[in-house]
């Protein structure tokens, strides 16, 4: 990844009606980046996509991709090229066809054509299945064939609308860590919208977090996931317990805080918090807090509950604990080390947990 920008978006706005689908969106994109749009659905996310390759327009805003304003530039003549959700690959054709379609139309020799072809089918690992038809093929087979035709376009930036969205969950992590090896692999930039955080997590140099039309963050994953600056970024990445607290000072970096259910405690301040009131929300993610059947050594914070629930997820359990004082349970989340699930329902217990754990989410 480069420090030049690929992509760039400023104050662009898309309305149907006087439904705002993309407001004020203002965003740098870098050469050879993997980054993804994440949100719920109805957030924008694909209506962006959709701008950026030309296939919508927009009210408002200015967007160049590599240098070049995209006004007036329609899809078909812009440096981009779109992995539709469904692939739109035709089931009637062998899969070398599929991936000819678009370059057709280039006016390419036989001998040019056959390379480039066979060029992609290498990149995307369908070396040598040419010849077959595409509706023998399983769902990542075509999932690569996708890939390979939107790449022989060799296109400066490829878009992604939910690309594994149709496959299984195995087949589903699996292409997340090739899609991954192939970005860089490749080095072009690419733009996936997804509402999978774990997706978007996995596979992104970079995440923008989207609600209702709007960019709310954008980050690398391992700070999206640490300091949040608001509450809705913080429950739609990852697991979070949110509690209400009182801000008694402010003092640099440090914010001293008495915090439902938890009493007095000395937390970092988020610097992604835009604002910040006398009543703040706190959030701990449920990995960082311990759970024992006696007071734990050793932390910042210890507090009493009792066992609600227990949800048995395989590879993790979750216990969650009534606290005197907080109106919601909290989840704590254990690797599950032995396949075993230690506390039931009703059961007393210790929750632990350091200050440093504690993420500052601003105005309450």
């Amino acid at each position: 990844m480069s420090d030049q920008n690929i992509i760039e978006l400023k104050d662009v706005e898309k309305r149907f009606g006087s439904f705002v689908a993309v407001s004020d969106l203002t965003l740098s994109l870098k050469q050879g980046e993997f980054f993804s749009l994440l949100g719920p659905s109805g957030c924008g996310k694909t209506t962006a996509l959709r701008i950026i390759a030309g296939f919508q327009d927009h009210e408002k805003g200015k967007i160049t991709i590599d240098g070049v304003p995209m006004k007036d530039i329609p899809a078909n003549k812009r440096p981009t090229n779109m992995v539709f959700q469904s692939y739109a690959i035709f089931p009637h054709l062998t899969v070398f066809n599929n991936v000819a379609f678009g370059l057709r139309k280039s006016r390419l020799s036989k001998a040019e054509l056959d390379q480039r072809v066979n060029e992609a089918l290498d990149m995307v690992e369908l070396t040598g299945m040419g010849g077959r038809k595409a509706d023998e093929l399983s769902g990542g087979q075509r999932q690569r064939v996708a890939l390979a035709r939107a790449l022989v376009m060799q296109p400066k930036v490829l878009l992604l609308d939910e690309p594994l969205s149709a496959l299984d969950k195995n087949l589903r992590e699996a292409m997340q860590l090739e899609l991954r090896r192939l970005q860089q692999s490749i080095g072009i930039t690419f733009v996936m919208v997804t509402h999978d955080q774990y997706e978007a997590m996995t596979m992104s140099d970079r995440i923008g977090v989207m609600f209702e039309g709007k960019l709310m963050q954008v980050d690398r994953p391992e700070v999206l996931y640490a300091q949040p600056c608001n509450r809705e970024v913080a429950a739609f990445i990852g697991g979070m317990n949110f509690v209400p607290a009182e801000l008694i000072k402010e003092d640099g970096d440090q914010l001293q805080i008495k915090a439902a259910g938890f009493g007095t405690l000395n937390i970092d301040v988020n610097p992604n918090v835009r604002e910040r009131g006398s009543a703040l929300l706190i959030g701990v993610r449920p990995e960082q807090l311990e759970i024992a059947a006696t007071k734990p050594e050793g932390y910042d914070s210890t507090i009493e509950g009792t066992i609600a629930n227990v949800a048995f997820y395989g590879e993790s359990v979750h216990y969650y604990v009534e606290v005197e004082g907080l109106t919601d349970v909290v989840s704590v989340a254990v690797p599950n080390y032995f396949h075993t699930v230690d506390y039931k329902s009703g059961d007393k217990v210790w929750l632990g947990l350091q200050n440093s754990s504690i993420i500052d989410l601003g105005k309450g």
